[in-house]
């Protein structure tokens, strides 16, 4: 990973995606309790906490082996780059994820008049799951003292693995930034 370019911690960026699945599955579980559904509350309760279990199990191992992979073979962090504040990682993410979160929490709440609450289970559940493993990741960070970073423009690490440049490692400290954080000399754009 050479020349000049900004990071965001992994952990951030997937604990923002957790969050939006969480709220729009929420919303979603709620609207299928409050709103008279075809499947009725009690056969949409049974659906939806089964579709709970096996979408956190879902959202808990997808790319888990991937993730343990970049973890090991991590390089330290370029020394000409931009640290993006966890703060500011997580509002340009909010307001990147602002339009998925009307339009899943429109769908969710849709899906309440035939399923009832399952379909904001099951979006709650894999949003449960992913946030799950964004603790665990925190702790492997914890305990080997390195922090995960991923190029900002690699977007929320859902898309293509093909897509997704190597990740970079820096102590502890970097993780308590409060603003960009240049590493290196000469001016460096904001992420």
């Amino acid at each position: 990973m050479r020349g000049t370019y900004a990071l965001a911690r992994v952990v951030v960026v997937r604990g923002a995606v957790a969050r939006t699945l969480l709220w729009i599955g929420l919303v979603g579980a709620v609207a299928g309790l409050i709103v008279p559904s075809l499947t009725g509350v009690r056969r949409g309760l049974m659906i939806g906490a089964a579709a709970f279990v096996l979408f956190t199990l879902i959202g808990l191992l997808q790319r888990f082996r991937w993730y343990g992979g970049r973890a090991k073979a991590v390089e330290k962090a370029a020394f000409a780059v931009t640290l993006e504040p966890p703060a500011e990682t997580r509002q340009r993410l909010a307001r990147g994820h602002a339009l998925w979160l009307v339009v899943g929490m429109s769908l969710t709440s849709a899906l309440g008049l035939t399923a009832g609450p399952a379909a904001g289970m099951l979006v709650f559940g894999y949003g449960f799951g992913l946030f799950c493993a964004t603790r665990l990741q925190a702790r492997w960070e914890r305990s080997h003292e390195t922090l995960l970073w991923a190029r900002t423009e690699d977007g929320r690490l859902l898309g293509r693995r093909s897509r997704i440049g190597a990740f970079a490692g820096t102590g502890p400290a970097a993780g308590q930034v409060r603003r960009p954080v240049v590493r290196g000399a000469g001016r460096v754009r904001r992420a």
